[in-house]
């Protein structure tokens, strides 16, 4: 199979959909799914027998494990998420436009990880960039859309600098060529890092270029959050990667590399804080796991940095662990919005009763999402805080700690205020989600439960990642994984937790149930209960703790600033060199008047 052709189907097949969307709505988010379902099992049956000859002028592509990883997460995720599309066509004010961008970035993000050239990579990544515009203001805000733009615009220029630069040196674009120049010249090392550091961060949503992704995704159309947080960011990751390659081959920069990875891990650092600190005082679920991919993105950005074999194995596990535990959470929200009309915490109650799969669901994701076995997200910290315990990294460890000690406030603060707690009357009457939406949710979480109980093949993929760029591999066992400070058999650790769980069970069972009780016949103070919603506790969740931080400063006020100050800016150049003002033209007659008798002065 060739990658060209899969590119170019996909892109066909979004053409189609739009003009299939025209005539019908439903027929036209059909083809997203046949597309990225398709795309998905030939990549994943075909991986080891890819044909590269491209047909594309301009375009040069090369297999990798790293490609195949990221291509397979990805389409993954889009294979999943396009089952909801059918659903929310009604939602969206231009549907066949949705649909047609939904699959270019797709197409976009699978000929930027297969790239052999910069100048490739560089044109796929402005043009995941460019469609994912386009679908953003079909959300609740335009200005996300804009910010998104403004964010990405400055990592795509900062990337180019980059490439320019090394393009310069090298005399090629190839990327394999390209990067070996790096050892023997400093200053074009420092440029290229910091160039490839700086798009990554911005795409991945790490501090202190993190604003834009609390906002893109909460206001995203629905069905288009989940894509945000589990797959598109992701390749803000791909693009840091390529710092692996420039440390593991130092040359002259080792020392420049080295306080640049510990500048990297730090930004990582405060990126968890500020991410879980935020995520905890959300209101809106959507926002809440906006929030918690920053913080989890410091988690990938700190495994890249360490420039350890276990470290960077750990970051990639946690890609796919959080892209999918993200996906299934975002889609357990949506489908209680699409019932409920709303995501917002406080406005909703006793969810469970009503649409009890997507609860299970939303619990098994954020089990892995707050790094708890038996999922996935379990495998990848223990790998990350190996790293950090095996390097005596004490701010990094504390913070990255926190972050997962943070995650458990975040997550349950939608489980008891949106699924548990009282139920409201408004709410009794919905239903579970449509059939169609629950086979990709339960999908995502076995896939997440899969490999929390058996990594071994996933981490095995991540092998080859590792020694195709020079790293040691992770030493694993039939269940086994080998860490710096002691093994790890997650196999065993679950059935552990399943025995407990069984003897909970009995226990259960044994021992006198309580009686059941209508929640009007009860009282509270020496009240009776009147109204069914006071009973229910879910505005101001965690206000104690809030309010230890509410005044912690925060980057986006810099940000604001900034933008004040380029806003006085335009109005001054607008009033100076476009007014029609008199003032403003008597002014440069002088000017030109007074550089007139100057030169002739002075004989210019």
């Amino acid at each position: 199979m060739s990658i060209d052709l899969m590119i170019i189907a996909i892109i066909l097949s979004g053409f189609i959909s739009y003009f299939l969307t025209k005539v019908n709505q439903k027929l036209g988010a059909s083809i997203t799914i046949i597309a990225s379902v398709v795309g998905f099992i030939a990549m994943f049956i075909y991986k080891d027998n890819l044909s590269f000859e491209t047909t594309i002028p301009l375009f040069m592509f090369k297999n990798s494990p790293l490609a195949i990883y990221f291509s397979l997460i990805m389409l993954f995720i889009y294979a999943n998420v396009a089952f909801f599309n059918p659903h929310f066509m009604k939602k969206y004010n231009n549907p066949a436009l949705y649909n047609m961008m939904y699959l270019l970035t797709l197409a976009g993000t699978i000929g930027m990880f297969f790239s052999s050239s910069f100048i490739s990579l560089f044109i796929f990544f402005e043009f995941v960039v460019w469609t994912s515009m386009f679908i953003l203001p079909m959300g609740s805000s335009r200005t996300s859309a804009t910010v998104y733009y403004v964010m990405s615009a400055f990592g795509s220029f900062v990337l180019l600098f980059g490439i320019l630069n090394l393009y310069q040196a090298s005399n090629t674009f190839d990327i394999t060529q390209s990067l070996t120049y790096l050892s023997t010249n400093l200053e074009l090392s420092i440029i290229t890092y910091v160039s490839f550091a700086i798009a990554g961060l911005v795409k991945l949503g790490v501090f202190p270029f993190h604003i834009w992704l609390p906002m893109a995704h909460a206001s995203a159309p629905d069905t288009f959050s989940p894509i945000l947080s589990g797959g598109l960011v992701k390749a803000g990751a791909f693009v840091a990667f390529f710092i692996t390659v420039m440390y593991n081959n130092p040359g002259v920069a080792k020392e420049f590399y080295q306080i640049a990875n510990y500048i990297l891990m730090v930004l990582g650092a405060i990126s968890v804080v500020v991410g879980t600190l935020q995520a905890i005082r959300q209101d809106d679920a959507k926002r809440l796991l906006a929030y918690s991919s920053v913080a989890n993105g410091g988690y990938i950005i700190i495994g890249i940095a360490s420039g350890t074999y276990i470290g960077v194995g750990g970051a990639m596990m946690h890609i796919f662990a959080h892209a999918v535990a993200t996906a299934a959470a975002f889609l357990a929200i949506v489908a209680v919005k699409y019932r409920a009309g709303t995501s917002k915490i406080s406005e909703l109650g006793g969810i469970i009763h009503r649409m009890p799969v997507t609860y299970v669901v939303y619990l098994m994701a954020i089990i892995s999402l707050a790094g708890i076995p038996p999922m996935a997200g379990f495998i990848s910290k223990w790998l990350l805080y190996q790293t950090l315990m095996d390097q005596g990294l004490i701010f990094i460890s504390a913070a990255a700690f926190f972050g997962s000690l943070g995650s458990f406030l975040y997550v349950f603060r939608p489980l008891a205020g949106l699924f548990l707690g009282q139920e409201l009357p408004e709410y009794k009457q919905i239903k579970e989600a449509p059939i169609m939406m629950l086979i990709p949710m339960v999908i995502l979480s076995m896939v997440t439960l899969f490999f929390g109980v058996l990594p071994i093949p996933a981490l095995e993929y991540i092998n080859q990642i590792l020694a195709s760029v020079g790293f040691e591999t992770i030493e694993l066992g039939n269940y086994l994984i080998q860490g710096f400070n002691g093994a790890l058999n997650p196999t065993l650790i679950t059935i552990v937790f399943g025995l407990g769980v069984v003897i909970i069970f009995i226990i259960f069972m044994i021992l006198p149930k309580s009686r059941k009780t209508h929640l009007m016949d009860n009282y509270t103070s020496s009240e009776f209960i009147y109204t069914e919603s006071l009973m229910h506790y879910s505005a101001d969740f965690y206000a104690p703790f809030e309010r230890m931080y509410k005044n912690m400063p925060e980057i986006v006020n810099l940000y604001q600033k900034l933008a004040f100050k380029v806003k006085e800016l335009g109005q001054f150049v607008s009033t100076m060199f476009f007014s029609f003002k008199p003032e403003a033209t008597i002014f440069w007659v002088i000017v030109v008047i007074i550089i007139s008798m100057w030169g002739a002065y002075y004989g210019i």
